[in-house]
């Protein structure tokens, strides 16, 4: 009999499932997993129309067909520079306990946090996406959600795992949704 691809597949399914169900901070969550610190990379971050954002973005934030909001690609990094997750977010104003700037490094959940702000996160969705490589598409986890913090600010959320980090779930444990928390 041959090894999954990935290994022992209930081992790679529990860890996956813990961080695309958890609606806490799933930085903290990859860095306990990876049992390492992680940074953000802002790869690009503008204010655009809203017809030029997802759907998804759109519908979940409530925002108007004429808008405007900011729109921020990242990629999370351990500090050897790998790429853990690519992540865009979606805000129209940051929340008071972060900037909003470009050039922190700290990764957005754990600047709330360290600046005490309460958050609510609403996840949206989660599963099987799609990782860009040097020109070729990989299968990923991903999971995307909602942020409001206790100011009324609202954050769309997407994130993308490099498979490479962590390993979509496998066809035999995919079967079924996630289980969701709140």
């Amino acid at each position: 009999m041959s090894e999954p691809p990935y290994g022992d597949v209930s081992l790679i399914a529990s860890a996956t499932r813990m961080l695309l169900a958890g609606d806490g901070s799933t930085t903290l969550l990859l860095e306990a997993l990876l049992d390492t610190p992680l940074t953000v990379h802002v790869e690009r971050q503008e204010r655009v129309a809203v017809r030029e954002l997802s759907a998804a973005a759109v519908r979940a934030l409530g925002l108007p067909a004429d808008g405007t909001a900011v729109r921020r690609s990242s990629v999370l990094r351990t500090p050897e520079g790998r790429a853990v997750s690519r992540n865009t977010v979606v805000f129209t104003a940051p929340p008071a306990a972060w900037s909003g700037s470009a050039e922190d490094p700290a990764p957005l959940g754990l600047r709330l946090r360290q600046g005490r702000t309460r958050q609510h996160r609403e996840i949206l969705s989660s599963g099987t996406g799609e990782w860009p490589e040097g020109g070729r598409v990989r299968p990923c986890a991903y999971k995307e959600y909602v942020i409001t913090c206790d100011d009324g600010v609202r954050l769309y959320v997407h994130e993308r795992f490099s498979p490479d980090r962590v390993r979509p779930l496998p066809d035999a444990v995919r079967d079924g949704p996630l289980p969701r928390t709140g």
